[in-house]
This record gives C-alpha cells, structure tokens and sequence, in this order.
C-alpha cells in the first residue's frame, strides 16, 4: 500500500485515526499523504555524523531529545521549539511544519523520529553511517501517554473512541507507527550494534545522570561530571515543565497539545481493569518471553 492511499477502518461508532502506509508502516495522513514522505525517506542520504533519536510515540523522545540537545550545546537551556532544534523526521514533508528543512541542516543532524528498525534510514558506507539512540518505555504508561495525546490531536487525525477502544488497537498494532512490541523488538535486537545505543524511560527516571553518561560515551563527547549534573537537573520533568512552551506539537502553542503530559511510571493504574490487564500481559508483554527484555511497571 503506498502513500497515495488513505486508510481508516470504523468499529461500529468508532474510528481511527487516518493514516497511509509508507514502507509498512502506518503513519498520519497529514505527514504522508500526498506529501512527498514516501520518496524523501526513500532516498534521505545518512551522515555519519547524524544522531537519530528514536522510540515509539510517547516513549519519552521528547526527554531525550533536550538531553542531547543540551549536551551538544554545554548545557543552554533554548525556549526555542524543540523541534526547531532537534527536527522531527517524520513531520519533515508536513505541508505545515515550522521546522527548518532537515536536509540543508548543518552538521551534525540531530533528529528524532519514530520509525522502526526496519524503516529508518541506514547508511551504506562508513560515511553515511550513523548513530541510533533508542528510547523504550513500558506499554501500559505508553498506551495511557498515547491515548490522552491522540485524544487531543483528533481534529486533525479524525480519531474517535474511548479509552479501551485505544488499548484494543495498541494490542492489535493498528495505532500509528504500528505493534509496539515489534517496534521494540526490532530495536532490541541490535542493541548490541556499535551504532545503536538501547535506553528505558525508567531507568532515565530511576538516574538521569547515568544515562547522560552512558550516552556521553556512546557519542564520544567528553563532558564534566558538574555538565552532568547540570543537564540532569535541567531535564527533570518539573524544569521541562518550566519551559513548556518549546514543546509544543507544530510550534502552535495552545492548539495542538504540548508533548508534556505526566512524566509517571505508575499512573496506568488509573485506567487499567483487571481485564485489560490480563490482556496486555499475554498479548504484549507475553511477546517479549525470551528476548532478555524486561520493563519496570511501576506496580
């Protein structure tokens, strides 16, 4: 299916989102419908300079990218939109966007995307080949994350249902960007790759300053134990909080909603029945049974 052709199914009074498939993967019309997306990703040349931030929506990408946007730029605080920043990749054919064209950027590309292993960008050649930060987080805080975030973006995905209605698309991998468990699946299965660095939102909240310097080193910068620190208490979620308006969905501050929601572990609680619970054990985490890959729940 290419990306001249808009899919949305409808159970009964509820719908999805509307999407197209760009490389087997489902992504929101307004990015890849009719947009040029399909062939920018095609033919988007890698730098190995490059820094790909990557996760699935709401997996905490937005963190990462300030914390490596200020360890590339010796702990600044910007109010500049983050995506002005550290562009999004996926939005980078949006007829609307604000961001600066990712390919006239000025080395080296920080850039943030939720593509799957299988879909991004890879280079051929030691000089296009670049660098893969990526961020998991458990599904049960994702799926709520990503469920309040849609709700908010419906008048321009056209999303319509309830909560479970959400849950039961997450299980089945029909929410954008498709199956979270082959999402992280396919990533975990490189993590050892000396270009791919593997992260868990929890363990950032557990100790921030080990994994500035895990990723520190992943990236060759050398930066003082006092820049460590100083970048670990500027991205707490209360001092992101603080500076809230550089991220904003689109840069329209107050129409489309702020990436920053809760920043919780736990706060699944509120929305799980014993029987979505049940599900979501069998039916996603079940998935990850022999892989090695574990998630703090926060129960």
């Amino acid at each position: 299916m290419a990306s001249d052709e808009l899919i949305q199914e409808r159970d009964g009074e509820y719908r999805h989102g509307k999407a197209v498939m760009v490389r087997g993967v489902r992504m929101p019309h307004v990015y890849a419908y009719l947009t040029g997306f399909a062939e920018f990703i095609e033919n988007f040349t890698t730098k190995n300079d490059d820094v790909f931030i990557v996760g699935f929506p709401r997996s905490g990408t937005t963190w990462l990218q300030e914390v490596i946007w200020q360890i590339f730029n010796d702990g600044e605080i910007s109010r500049h939109p983050i995506g002005h920043r550290v562009q999004f990749f996926d939005e980078a054919k949006f007829p609307h966007t604000t961001q600066p064209d990712i390919t006239t950027r000025a080395s080296p590309r920080l850039m943030k995307t939720h593509q799957p292993f299988h879909a991004i960008p890879k280079g051929t050649s030691e000089n296009s080949r670049c660098k893969y930060i990526y961020v998991a987080r458990n599904p049960f805080n994702v799926v709520v994350s990503y469920y309040n975030f849609d709700l908010k973006m419906a008048p321009v995905t056209d999303y319509d249902g309830p909560f479970e209605y959400f849950a039961d698309m997450f299980i089945k991998g029909t929410t954008y960007w498709g199956s979270w468990t082959e999402h992280v699946l396919g990533w975990w299965k490189h993590k050892d790759d000396d270009n791919v660095l593997f992260l868990k939102y929890e363990d950032m909240k557990k100790d921030l300053p080990s994994q500035i310097r895990l990723i520190c080193k992943f990236l060759g910068k050398n930066i003082t134990e006092d820049m460590v620190d100083r970048i670990a208490q500027q991205c707490t979620f209360d001092a992101m909080k603080n500076n809230s308006s550089a991220y904003w969905m689109m840069t329209r501050d107050g129409e489309l909603p702020n990436f920053l929601r809760k920043g919780q572990i736990g706060g699944w609680k509120d929305y799980f029945t014993p029987e979505l619970i049940q599900r979501f054990e069998k039916e996603v985490l079940g998935k990850l049974d022999g892989s090695g890959l574990q998630f703090d729940l926060g129960r």
